[in-house]
């Protein structure tokens, strides 16, 4: 059990940051929020008709309180899904991007807390100790020296935009994990997850609409036009492959959240989260393999830290 819950939090971490990398490349032939509401739009196509087969051919079905808890989780979750993309754009935006990235990296922290103090998940202080390691791998890895002392070099303002969004991404992507942990247990793995794409797209189309101006041409927060969609059909456009990878990042974001999911109901939230955590080292190695990036000490070290712990976890 122990094996399975490790290599389910592996599999995660491998989706969301293969999820992360098309969305990057995504953002920059559209808007970020374009291909965030894109991608969760995909998510949620996906599990309408992945539902309707399951619940058709498995004779699969919710008693009444289920089906409203796991809606009314739904609700915090699909916000904090909304929010947290919305933080973490603007964070990412505004910077500084050496503070920002490391401190988004350490939000299962804020599930573990949660789990511990609400769902009474317990770990054994060996477990403790390694799931510790691997979020301080994490960060470790995601921390970039030589941004941090160009950084350093000049008055750091620790209150700042960049940083205050980046706190808000933060405690949001913990509570997200936290509240998909939580409507499992009482749900099941995949009622949560459609939940929380219903909701986040609602949310994400309430940001839309009180932050584009009613006369403006073109708003960072404007919502795909038919004429853009229409793009599809060349593929090869700026426009056309920038939806193509969107929906290639929604595909494999559902795919994380659904595996996510499951893997809370075989290993404790707070571990699953923690391992999925190592989702950031996915996108590190693109960036080198693509970028030719080189590592630096602490990140050789980092990533190091990351693979032992995960091993003896297994183990």
């Amino acid at each position: 059990m122990e094996l399975l819950g490790v290599g389910l939090g592996v599999a995660v971490a491998l989706l969301w940051g293969s999820s992360d990398v098309f969305a990057t490349l995504a953002t920059r032939r559209l808007t970020t929020f374009k291909a965030t509401f894109i991608s969760h739009s995909t998510g949620l196509l996906l599990l309408l008709l992945s539902g309707i087969t399951i619940f058709w051919f498995g004779h699969v079905s919710y008693t009444g309180e289920a089906l409203l808890l796991s809606a009314l989780i739904g609700v915090f979750t699909g916000l904090c899904a909304a929010l947290a993309s919305f933080a973490l754009y603007r964070a990412l935006e505004i910077g500084p991007v050496a503070i920002t990235g490391p401190l988004t990296a350490s939000s299962s922290i804020v599930t573990l807390i949660l789990s511990a103090l609400i769902l009474k998940e317990q770990l054994t202080f060996p477990h403790r100790s390694l799931v510790a390691l691997v979020i301080c791998g994490v960060v470790l890895a995601s921390t970039s020296q030589g941004e941090l002392r160009l950084l350093l070099k000049k008055p750091i303002n620790i209150f700042g935009p960049g940083i205050r969004w980046a706190i808000v991404a933060t405690l949001a992507f913990g509570a997200l994990d936290f509240g998909i942990g939580a409507s499992a247990s009482i749900a099941g793995w995949f009622l949560p997850i459609v939940w929380t794409r219903c909701f986040s797209i609602l949310f994400l189309a309430l940001i839309a609409w009180r932050k584009s101006p009613l006369h403006a041409q073109e708003s960072p927060f404007s919502l795909p036009s038919l004429s853009e969609l229409a793009y599809l059909r060349q593929p090869l456009s700026r426009i056309g492959s920038g939806i193509l990878l969107a929906l290639l990042a929604g595909i494999l974001e559902n795919a994380a959240a659904l595996v996510f999911s499951f893997d809370t109901r075989v290993a404790t939230t707070g571990m699953a989260s923690a391992i999925a955590s190592s989702y950031s080292l996915v996108v590190m190695v693109f960036g080198i393999l693509a970028y030719r990036e080189r590592l630096a000490k602490n990140q050789f070290v980092g990533l190091g830290m990351v693979m032992v712990c995960l091993f003896l976890l297994a183990l």
